[in-house]
């Protein structure tokens, strides 16, 4: 199969450099792919929000709350390498769709059963949850595997860039919106939402003209143990250096996870500010990845992935240490913004890099693979973090987040095939 960009109307390799964007979005196959997203972020925001204020309503406990980000990684440390696997070996198109009907159908069952019975145990949400979350692990190698087939490896960022965006705007309107729907007709209606935001995001790839079947050289593989396949994709990751210290990288990045709950904290203690504060300075963070979102495809093709992308985590690593020290809301709000522009822009660079210098065949395998060891950094520092921060206070661990990061950035500026790394 020819891994050339499906771009209708245009050679794949012809970038107009002031209109990246238009291009792709005249690319029929990216536009459904974009659109279908964009409605289940939206959908995404109301269910997020709207699990974490049922389960704390009716639980009253914080730990329980907490629960919810165990059960949401938990499916990525256990399937993570098995939907690589997959994602290499069937049907990515029919992955794709099959993963956003059965999680439209599993949130449908979850709105139906609190309508029925007006509340739902918290245990209950957590097992659907679990189930819903391993459903739609499988979407993220697939799609990781197809994108660079779709819009070609000079548009990558670009095209990332606009899934940010729509994340981003995501979070920007449907937080409030969502909080206004539970409180006027209830939380069975966001939950709804989300589920018919699958079934069209499920609609949308299906009518995509998507490369619908894996790389021939693949057709005969079936007959191979998945371990085998998932050892050959460790292979190729071991094989390629700059592809194993990238995956590295991100588990080194994901230590400073266990700055999220923190965040209530942060804004209590050294702020002194509440509710509406936090608020404000999510959208702060928000307004940050929205902007990466627009420019990082012409950082890149300027600078190139692997440069931007260090400098992006020395940014957000510099402004990580001045949030542990700012005392001003207005200060904390403005190293919110630089910090998660730089966060995403980084973040943006290094996955469209890692999917161009991973053979074709392989990238659903690396996906999978990253994706389960960049979680188990996760539950043992957010268990430290938290731990620590009731000894030595937030301040002492957003300190130790923003040298981290740096450090970070400082181990990829001294690998050369990092810091001259480039998509084209």
């Amino acid at each position: 199969m020819s891994t050339q960009p499906i771009v209708e109307g245009a050679h794949p390799d012809d970038v107009t450099e002031s209109k990246p964007t238009l291009q792709l979005l005249h690319n029929r196959a990216f536009a459904l792919l974009w659109s279908g997203r964009t409605i289940s972020y939206l959908g995404d925001t109301f269910f997020n929000l709207t699990i974490a204020w049922v389960v704390y309503s009716m639980s009253g406990s914080v730990l329980q709350t907490a629960i919810i980000q165990v059960v949401w990684h938990l499916p990525n440390l256990l399937f993570g390498p098995l939907a690589g696997v997959l994602a290499d070996r069937w049907d990515r198109k029919r992955i794709m769709v099959l993963t956003n009907v059965l999680a439209a159908l599993i949130v449908g069952v979850i709105a139906v059963l609190m309508f029925v019975q007006d509340t739902v145990s918290p245990v209950s949400i957590f097992v659907a949850l679990f189930v819903l979350n391993s459903v739609t692990m499988f979407f993220g190698p697939a799609n990781f595997s197809i994108m660079p087939e779709v819009v070609g490896r000079k548009l990558l960022t670009t095209a990332s860039g606009l899934f940010a965006i729509s994340g981003q705007v995501a979070a920007l309107i449907g937080g409030p919106l969502s909080g206004m729907v539970i409180a006027v007709v209830g939380a069975v209606w966001t939950i709804l939402f989300n589920a018919v935001s699958f079934l069209i995001a499920a609609v949308c790839i299906a009518i995509a003209p998507l490369p619908s079947h894996p790389p021939a050289a693949h057709t005969a593989r079936t007959a191979i143990p998945l371990w085998r396949e998932l050892q050959a994709g460790w292979q190729v990751i071991n094989e390629l250096p700059i592809l194993r210290i990238l995956v590295w990288l991100s588990v080194l990045l994901n230590v400073t996870s266990f700055t999220g709950p923190m965040w209530p904290a942060l804004v209590s203690q050294q702020l002194q500010g509440d509710a509406t504060t936090f608020g404000i300075l999510q959208s702060m963070a928000v307004v940050g990845g929205l902007s990466a979102g627009l420019v990082v495809g012409k950082l890149e093709r300027q600078m190139g992935a692997g440069r931007i992308a260090i400098i992006g985590w020395i940014v957000g690593g510099t402004c990580t240490l001045g949030i542990a020290f700012s005392t001003s809301i207005p200060l904390t709000g403005l190293f919110m913004f630089v910090s998660t522009f730089g966060s995403v822009v980084a973040s943006i660079a290094f996955g469209a890099l890692s999917q161009t210098l991973c053979p074709p065949d392989y990238r659903g395998r690396l996906s999978g693979i990253s994706s389960a060891l960049a979680v188990l950094a996760i539950p043992p520092s957010a268990l430290l973090g938290g731990w620590l921060a009731d000894l030595v206070g937030v301040t002492v661990l957003f300190a130790i987040a923003g040298i981290w990061t740096l450090g970070v950035a400082g181990l990829a500026q001294t690998n050369r095939s990092v810091r001259t790394a480039k998509i084209d």
